[in-house]
C-alpha cells in the first residue's frame, strides 16, 4: 500500500497521515516498529524512483540538459538527456530496491538483529570528572602563555600591548609623510 501511495504522496504526506494509521495496528499484530520503519523508508525510496510521480526522476530532469551543449572545459559536443533517458537510467536502481524490499521482508534480522546486543550501561554508575590544569590556576581556558607568566591576570596581554604599539607607530609614520 505505501508502494503505491508513494506514487503519488510525498515522504510528509506519507509520515504525517499514513503513518499514525499503520503504526498502531502494526504494534497491535505485535509487529517490530523498527523494522516496520524500515520497511516503510525502503518501499518509499524506491516508489520516488519511478514514474508517474518518481520526485527523484524530476530532481535529476531539472539539472539535466535539455538542449546540446559544448563543454568549456573540453569543447566537445554533449548531447541533450530526455526524460526517456533518465527513466530507463533508473531502472537498475529501482531493481535494486525492489531486492532490498523482499531481503527486508524476509529477513527482518538484518534490521533487528543488533538491537539487543547494544552494550549494556549502568547509568548510575558513569561519572564526569573534569580534568584540571596542572598549574592550579583557576581559569580552565587559560592559554600556555599565560599560565606561565606571572601577572596574567593584568588588563592587557603583550599581543594587545604589540598591536597598540604599532598602531601608534603607523600614525608617526603617516604624519611624517604628510608633512614631507
Amino acid at each position: 500500500m505505501i508502494f503505491l501511495l508513494a506514487f503519488f504522496l510525498d515522504f510528509f504526506e506519507l509520515a504525517f497521515i499514513v503513518v499514525p494509521l499503520l503504526g498502531p495496528v502494526a504494534e497491535k499484530l505485535g509487529i517490530d516498529l523498527i523494522w516496520f520503519g524500515v520497511l516503510l523508508g525502503v518501499n518509499m525510496q524506491t516508489s520516488f524512483m519511478h514514474p508517474p510521480f518518481g520526485f527523484a526522476l524530476f530532481y535529476l530532469r531539472s539539472v539535466a540538459p535539455v538542449a546540446d551543449y559544448i563543454d568549456k572545459v573540453t569543447g566537445k559536443l554533449i548531447p541533450k538527456i530526455t526524460t526517456g533517458q533518465i527513466y530507463w537510467g533508473a531502472v537498475p536502481f529501482v531493481c535494486i530496491q525492489i531486492i532490498m524490499v523482499a531481503l527486508v521482508i524476509s529477513f527482518p534480522e538484518m534490521v533487528t538483529g543488533m538491537l539487543d546486543r547494544g552494550p549494556k550501561v549502568d547509568l548510575n554508575t558513569i561519572q564526569i570528572e573534569i580534568p584540571m590544569d596542572p598549574s592550579g590556576s583557576e581559569n580552565p581556558y587559560a592559554t600556555p602563555d599565560e599560565l606561565s607568566s606571572p601577572g596574567a591576570d593584568s588588563e592587557s596581554s603583550p599581543a594587545e600591548e604589540e598591536t597598540e604599539g604599532d598602531a601608534e607607530d603607523a600614525e608617526e609614520e603617516d604624519s611624517e609623510t604628510k608633512a614631507d
